[in-house]
C-alpha cells in the first residue's frame, strides 16, 4: 500500500502550452492509463493543446470554463467531468481554484 499526497504544494508547476497558475501531481503511470491531479489557480489556465490520448477531467473542487476546438466556452464545476478525445484541441480556465483528476487512456 502507498498513501499519496496531492495538495498544491506536492505538485510541479506546469507551463507547457502557455499554461499559467497550474500545478500537476502525477499519481499513477501505466502502459494504458495515467492519472494526474491538476490544480488550477483562480484566473489560471491550462493552455490550448491537443489531447495526446483520450482524456477525462474529473473536477473535484472549484469551477471554471472549458473549450474544445473553436467551440463555445462551457461552465464546469465540482461534481462534473469532461471528456476530450485523442487529438481534440482544448483548454481549461479557472474562475475559482480548481482541483481535478485527469485520467489519460491509451486506446
Amino acid at each position: 500500500m502507498e498513501i499519496l499526497t496531492f495538495d498544491v504544494s506536492a505538485g510541479r508547476p506546469m507551463e507547457a502550452f502557455g499554461s499559467a497558475g497550474v500545478t500537476a501531481q502525477p499519481l499513477f503511470r501505466g502502459a494504458a492509463v495515467a492519472v494526474t491531479v491538476l490544480s488550477v489557480a483562480a484566473g489560471g489556465e491550462v493552455g490550448r493543446h491537443p489531447a495526446p490520448v483520450d482524456q477525462l477531467l474529473v473536477v473535484t473542487g472549484g469551477h471554471g470554463r472549458v473549450q474544445a476546438g473553436g467551440g463555445d466556452w462551457e461552465a464546469v464545476h465540482a461534481g462534473q467531468a469532461v471528456v476530450w478525445r485523442a487529438g481534440e484541441e482544448h483548454t481549461t480556465r479557472a474562475v475559482e481554484d480548481i482541483t481535478a483528476v485527469v485520467i489519460e487512456m491509451a486506446t
